[in-house]
């Protein structure tokens, strides 16, 4: 190639890369391109986050709706617990509750030297405690011959959008401790009266 045309072929690359400088032409699609990813997870991680947030604070309402239904009563029918089990599953709604939604109900005992037992327990979805065992109270309700009514709440929760940004599914619980209102042992009616004796 001779001096001329390569100077020839340098100053032409030299104009077309002086012109693809000043070209802005295309700038806003890049800029798109690089932040699309970004707000993608910010868009999908925070109807994740809102979700499970949303679901959490329905588990925190169907514990306190529970407990307070129960330490409410002095003594507690079949039908007394399929309602409270109802009012619970239209707390919880419009979230799916069957085989996600798992409830415990426990009335605890305090005898004499603070040992804390199983009075009665009742489950839905899940196994009640068994009655006569031992269970630990957090510090300051183990009052010795008194009661406690004990809501256990707990909620298998898969966002329905970003589920990658929680990890998939989340185990959301939430308990209640509360002092019966009317009497001072709630008893469960199942024919015979159970629980505090």
């Amino acid at each position: 190639m001779t001096p001329l045309k390569l100077s020839a072929f340098f100053g032409t690359l030299r104009g077309k890369l002086a012109r693809f400088a000043r070209d802005k032409r295309g700038v806003s699609a890049v800029e798109f391109a690089i932040i699309l990813p970004f707000m993608a997870v910010l868009y999908l991680g925070g109807t994740a986050i809102t979700q499970a947030i949303i679901a959490k604070r329905k588990v925190v309402l169907v514990t306190h709706t529970v407990g307070d239904l129960v330490a409410r009563d002095n003594s507690l029918t079949d039908s007394e617990v399929t309602a409270i089990f109802d009012a619970a599953k239209a707390v919880f709604a419009p979230n799916t509750w069957s085989n996600l939604l798992k409830i415990k109900i426990t009335s605890v005992r305090i005898n004499a030297a603070g040992t804390a037992t199983v009075g009665w327990g009742e489950g839905f979805q899940d196994t009640a405690r068994v009655t006569n065992s031992t269970v630990v109270l957090p510090t300051g309700l183990n009052t010795p011959n008194t009661t406690v009514i004990w809501a256990e709440v707990s909620y298998n929760f898969t966002p329905t959008i970003g589920g990658a940004f929680t990890g998939g599914t989340l185990t959301l619980t939430d308990q209640l401790y509360i002092r019966p209102r009317l009497v001072t042992c709630i008893t469960r009616d199942k024919g015979t009266l159970q629980g505090c004796t």
